[in-house]
């Protein structure tokens, strides 16, 4: 996933950069990260019965050819001069599809491969391979950008693809999940009701819903923020997200050495309420260090409470049902991009890290709201799991 997630860490910052080209406008940044985030969260149920129903590696496969063919149109379209903001929110969309199916069929590919006793561990390397390259793609995007052309940040896509979708090949002794009897929407109809009447899987991703739909706005903002609050090239921009991007992969890194969590409702707690403090710190930074260290505390953080969360998700569901319920994980994804139209809006009125802080500020709270049941809910469900381990 090291190639994949590199096409994945550029593919934001060509959007962005072209679009403020294009339009000069926060609020159509806004629109076209949001554009994206729809068609994730518009395929993502559809995604979870797929990845219940066939071979992760294959669906995997696919969504690689599909990234490879979007990219390979964009940069094309932009190097012959013919793009134009419909094109882009097209692709983009397309793009979103495409992601919902990816995200679903590695997040349960990750327990196929470590099993439930090394999930967070697994989850963990997973955060460590994108963080590793959301500190080198950027910086990389950016020179590529400045020195040769938006183009070819978008070839440059294509090229990340091609390798992971080589390395794949190579993958072996992954099966496909037991065929089901029932339809494709019974299977939609089912896990929809499992999400809803279990109240740790619920909980869970409502936290999620809350958190993407306002924290991860910043991700929108941040070419926003890189040209107009700190004067910031393409090449600045690449810096504010390979710092974030390294904030990431110190607990990543950290969580997968040491020894199992045992709480990790407690976990989570904490790394939400770091991650709304951190975007609130980052939204009132005007200095470029300042606003360096920030983004590295607040990525940081967000991979602590999402290490936890995934790990939670998964151990907290049959086996039968964990490509629907993680597609719901996955739908809720989708609104951190759908925070482009908000946050664009509120940009265009008041300004980028208005925004930024407000997100940070209901993150926050949610957090600190929903941490005592959250740590009481993630200990029973370890009980639980325990015992059916047990068994």
């Amino acid at each position: 996933m090291l190639f994949d997630d590199a096409g994945r860490m550029i593919t934001p910052m060509a959007v962005g950069w072209l679009v403020l080209i294009l339009t000069d406008s926060p609020l159509w940044v806004g629109i076209s990260a949001g554009v994206a985030g729809l068609g994730l969260t518009l395929f993502s149920p559809i995604a979870g019965v797929l990845v219940d129903r066939y071979n992760r590696r294959y669906l995997l496969f696919v969504t690689l050819v599909g990234q490879m063919a979007c990219a390979l149109v964009m940069g094309i379209l932009v190097h012959t001069n013919n793009v134009s903001i419909v094109s882009v929110l097209l692709l983009a969309f397309i793009m979103g599809l495409n992601g919902a199916t990816r995200y679903s069929s590695v997040s349960a590919l990750t327990l196929d491969l470590v099993g439930r006793s090394n999930l967070l561990k697994g989850v963990a390397a997973n955060f460590f391979s994108m963080t590793i390259m959301g500190v080198v793609a950027p910086v990389a995007g950016g020179w590529i950008i400045r020195s040769l052309g938006v183009p070819y940040a978008y070839y440059l896509i294509v090229g990340a693809s091609l390798v992971s979708l080589v390395i794949l090949m190579n993958l072996k002794g992954i099966k496909a999940p037991e065929k089901e009897l029932s339809s494709h929407v019974e299977d939609l109809i089912e896990g929809a009701k499992f999400v809803f009447n279990t109240p740790i899987v619920r909980m869970l991703i409502l936290a999620i819903l809350v958190s993407e739909t306002f924290g991860w706005a910043v991700e929108s903002m941040l070419p926003v923020i890189a040209r107009d609050e700190l004067s910031l090239g393409p090449e600045g921009l690449g810096y504010l997200m390979s710092a974030g991007a390294f904030g990431a992969v110190i607990p990543s890194i950290i969580i997968s050495v040491v020894p199992d969590i045992k709480n990790k409702g407690m976990l989570m707690f904490i790394g939400l309420v770091c991650f709304g403090s951190g975007l609130v710190l980052f939204a009132l930074s005007k200095q470029l260090y300042s606003s360096l260290l920030f983004i590295a505390f607040t990525m940081g953080s967000a991979t602590v409470y999402e290490s936890a969360l995934s790990t939670l998700l998964q151990t907290s569901v049959p086996s039968n049902m964990r490509g629907r319920v993680l597609s719901f994980q996955t739908f809720s994804w989708g609104f951190s991009g759908m925070a482009g139209f908000h946050a664009g809006a509120i940009a265009a009125f008041f300004s980028a890290p208005v925004a930024v802080a407000a997100g940070g500020v209901i993150v926050l709270l949610n957090g600190l709201r929903i941490g005592k049941k959250l740590i009481l809910l993630a200990r029973d469900s370890q009980r639980s799991v325990s015992s059916r381990l047990d068994s």
